[in-house]
């Protein structure tokens, strides 16, 4: 399925989602590396917990807004699937809505979390790694998703039901 948002939008997206995977492959890379460590020289590598749990949260809000374009998320479709054409088109606007303004919402206020840490100077434990960079990019990926969402709103009413 190809990418469902047009211009920026969807680029962005298909960007994300290139870096969503090169940060799953880094999550493997890394694992693999410590784990190859602990075996053959008894050296585990140091920081791979933060390191790791960094690329799962990227890997998590990197995904989402090609997630969404794919239809990949879960769905009520035992309900969805009894509604007609219409009734659909009416519930895609309310939901891609509510969640569109939920997800701006909680961008905004990792935005304000991370100026928080980023004032007090909280670091990770072991590598002492900015926490409030990871908290500032999460708040990116769930703004972009918040578009994609309205994105989404928006498609039923400018091209008169589901695509």
């Amino acid at each position: 399925m190809e990418n469902q948002n047009p211009g920026l939008l969807g680029r962005l997206e298909s960007v994300m989602k290139v870096v969503a995977a090169a940060c799953l492959m880094a999550m493997a890379l890394v694992t693999g590396v410590d784990v190859a460590g602990r075996a053959l020289l008894n050296t585990p590598l140091f920081g791979t917990e933060e390191i790791v749990t960094i690329l799962a949260v990227f890997v998590a809000g990197l995904a989402l807004p090609y997630t969404h374009s794919q239809g990949s998320h879960i769905g009520v479709e035992i309900l969805y699937a009894r509604m007609g054409s219409r009734m659909r088109a009416v519930f895609d606007v309310l939901t891609n809505s509510l969640a569109g303004g939920l997800f701006l919402l909680v961008a905004w206020r990792m935005v304000l979390y991370g100026n928080s840490l980023r004032r007090s100077g909280e670091v990770s434990m072991n590598l002492e790694l900015p926490t409030y960079m990871v908290v500032y990019a999460l708040g990116f990926c769930f703004l972009v998703f918040a578009l994609c969402l309205l994105a989404g709103a928006a498609k039923p009413l400018t091209r008169g039901g589901r695509s």
